[in-house]
């Protein structure tokens, strides 16, 4: 028999026969008011259905092996120690270009195995709450067999197109979408161009947990225009924008963005996360409400970095969650040291992409 439950304002139903097969769907508009922390029946969902495919062999090796250990000092960083996913993931692909064109003879996400599938995925204009049904859909949830954390998974807009690894504007309307459904604000939703620490060239964002709050998420920052700002006092430059209207307007903001750093052939990360208000004046004093982040963060090619830094910045050390193959390293690395390696990833010419940002934004 089906359950049917109503959590949060969102309604499902579904079948313990169906889970296996299941497409779910997620509104497109949801507004500023829709944030919450809740524990949702989408969560519980998506947990039954990783931990099915990591019972089933899915998965490289054993996340729960790995350990965390807080960094105290100014940007209080997350150190995540985890050798096994740098010696046992996919081998990258060799990337010479954020446009570099998708290869069907390569490694893709077609090539999944059934048991890395965990269900189907859509984005809805007409439906104001998240809905599961039988089906297919374009676009999928795929377990992440060399995660960072438990219930680490992929979403995969649509594929079957072939799409490189080149942000679109559904894309990050799905990864939006997909996090304020989930309601869980250990869940950050990222994605790495090419040429920023992307190592598969198919359009992919990444879902994974960190049950601490990461420095981006509360760092300071000052008004550019419109819904974005950008980041004060802290190692790598960036833009922040809130979820002020809609996710779709925002989407729309985000992508002009990210659409003027592909254009100019500048790589980028991007983080969509829980956080403080950018305006923090808007708030009762010791009331703060969780907003809706997207940081993005022009970087310097990954390709033209030192080879003898301590480790990768990719988008999860961006954000301050320093992922780590060397326990040793893992044991005695100082504040200073990952400020230092931080700073190498920044993109010198953050000024000037600001003033043409603004003007890009006042334009919309």
């Amino acid at each position: 028999a089906g359950v049917s439950t109503q959590s949060t304002g969102m309604n499902y139903f579904i079948t313990e026969m169906q889970m296996s097969k299941a497409s779910v769907s997620f509104p497109r508009c949801l507004g500023p008011e829709t944030v919450a922390v809740s524990h949702t029946m989408l969560r519980d969902l998506i947990h039954t259905l990783w931990n099915d495919s990591k019972s089933s062999g899915a998965l490289r090796y054993d996340v729960a092996e790995s350990c965390t250990r807080m960094i105290e000092g100014k940007h209080k960083y997350c150190l995540d120690w985890n050798e096994h996913r740098f010696a046992n993931k996919r081998p990258s692909h060799k990337i010479h270009s954020i446009h570099q064109p998708f290869d069907a003879d390569a490694f893709n996400f077609n090539k999944l195995k059934d048991r890395e599938v965990l269900c189907g995925i859509s984005l809805s204009d007409e439906s104001e709450c998240v809905s599961v049904s039988m089906g297919t859909s374009k676009s999928l949830l795929v377990i992440n067999d060399s995660p960072i954390s438990e219930h680490h998974i992929l979403l995969l807009p649509s594929p079957k197109d072939c799409s490189n690894q080149t942000l679109s504007k559904d894309a990050i309307e799905m990864g939006l979408s997909f996090l304020i459904s989930l309601g869980d604000p250990d869940t950050r939703v990222v994605f790495n161009s090419l040429r920023a620490f992307a190592s598969i060239n198919h359009l992919h964002l990444h879902a994974y947990q960190c049950k601490e709050v990461l420095p981006v998420e509360s760092c300071a920052v000052e008004h550019l225009a419109g819904c974005c700002y950008t980041l004060q006092d802290y190692p790598v430059p960036g833009f922040v924008f809130q979820l002020e209207t809609d996710t779709i307007q925002l989407a729309q903001c985000v992508y002009s963005v990210v659409k003027l750093m592909q254009d100019r052939e500048i790589p980028h990360n991007l983080m969509i996360t829980y956080g403080d208000p950018c305006q923090a004046g808007d708030q009762p004093a010791g009331d703060v409400i969780p907003v809706i982040r997207v940081v993005l963060w022009p970087v310097t090619p990954s390709d033209e970095l030192p080879t003898t830094l301590p480790f990768r910045p990719a988008v999860c050390e961006l954000s301050g969650n320093i992922l780590l193959h060397d326990y040793t390293l893992f044991e005695k690395i100082t504040e200073n040291e990952i400020v230092e390696t931080l700073e190498h990833a920044g993109f010198q010419e953050f000024q000037s992409l600001s003033c043409d940002v603004r003007e890009l934004l006042s334009r919309l």
